[in-house]
Formats: C-alpha cells, sequence, structure tokens
C-alpha cells in the first residue's frame, strides 16, 4: 500500500483521515486479508504488525513508491517471492479483499496479462488499485531507471494489462474534502443498512 501521497487538494495526510470509524489505511489494509502487507511512506495510522518502509526520497510520487516497495521485497534473496502484488492507494475505503483476489486472479495465466487495473463504471483506469506480476514490474522498474516523478501510466506503458471492471465502486478514492464526505455518507448508510439486516431476539 502507498501512504506518501502530498495530499494537496485534501489539506491533510489522507491515509489517517476517519471513514466509519476507522482510518483509511486500516480499512485498506483490510482488504488485504491473510496476505502479508506492506506499507509504503508514512506509518501514521498503520496497525501494529504492519510493515512500514519509506523511499529513499520521499515525495517522488506513486512509482517510486512502488520501487521502494520491490526493493524490500526482493532484498533477501533467500526468501520466496510472491508470483503478484497488489497495489492499492491509502485512500481507497470501499476496496475489499474479494475485489483484490479478482484483480490477483486476472494474473493467473502467464499467457495472459502482467497487470490487471480496475476500471470504473466509465472506463477510468485505476492504476492505484491493480496487480502487477511481480517479475513484470521488477523488470519494468529496471528499464525506467530513476522512478522519482515518474508516472504509473509510464510504467504501465507496453504491458499486456487486463482491466477488471468496478461495478459497486469498490475502488471508489478520496481525494477531496467532497469526496471524504461523501465516502463518510455512504459508510454510514451501509452502517445503517446492515444494523436493519441484523437479526434481533426477544
Amino acid at each position: 500500500m502507498l501512504t506518501g501521497g502530498a495530499s494537496r487538494r485534501m489539506g491533510s495526510h489522507k491515509p489517517v483521515l476517519d471513514v466509519g470509524g476507522r482510518p483509511l489505511v486500516a480499512r485498506v489494509l483490510d482488504a488485504a486479508g491473510d496476505r502479508p502487507a506492506l506499507v509504503v511512506g508514512p506509518g501514521q495510522g498503520v496497525p501494529e504488525g504492519v510493515r512500514v518502509v519509506m523511499e529513499r526520497v520521499p515525495g517522488g510520487g506513486p512509482v517510486a513508491g512502488l520501487a521502494a516497495a520491490v526493493e524490500a521485497l526482493t532484498a533477501d534473496p533467500q526468501a520466496p517471492l510472491p508470483y503478484a502484488v497488489a497495489v492499492l492507494a491509502a485512500d481507497l475505503p470501499f476496496v475489499t479483499s474479494a475485489h483484490v483476489d479478482r484483480l490477483l486472479a486476472a494474473l493467473h495465466d502467464p499467457g495472459e496479462a502482467d497487470l490487471a487495473v480496475t476500471v470504473d463504471r466509465d472506463g477510468r483506469p485505476n492504476w492505484l488499485c491493480a496487480a502487477w506480476r511481480l517479475t513484470t514490474l521488477r523488470a519494468r522498474l529496471d528499464d525506467l531507471g530513476d522512478a522519482y516523478g515518474s508516472s504509473m501510466r509510464r510504467l504501465a506503458d507496453g504491458i499486456r494489462t487486463q482491466f477488471v471492471d468496478d461495478p459497486a465502486e469498490l475502488a471508489l478514492d478520496v481525494d477531496t474534502p467532497d469526496d471524504l464526505a461523501r465516502a463518510r455518507d455512504r459508510a454510514r448508510n451501509r452502517g445503517r443498512a446492515l444494523s436493519d439486516e441484523a437479526p434481533t431476539t426477544d
């Protein structure tokens, strides 16, 4: 997970903002399920036991964050490597473990995609709700060279990509105060719906 954005449009560090009674970063980490999680960027709000690393030069953008993650994952030559990694921004309050499963499943066939990217109802890709085949990501970062300031679109250019639909808007991100207000309303309404569905006892 990437937590190092500048949050200029929000005006405060997004990962620690509360949605539904929990920090955004904790909600996104829930989507990891039982998988090992790694956070790149400031560790505020990150639950205990989750590994946190920093970029070599903070503020370099998401590609630089991914480079730091890959470096951390591959630092020990004796450690087994995952075939794929999910890449999630820390501002996705409604992303689920099931959606991450869908992204990773799109990479199972080695003859198909090397990158699976969530797309919204209008077909817009969310490059920070995605999954990469680790060998491909590592090679692409090597080809790119200096990751500082590079765009995710440039990183993905030429990569075999599978687009994964998101009709439930699980990859809705929170960039502005208005986005945050809408996310809080959605979480509140979801909580009410779950409360109404809960069985009652006499």
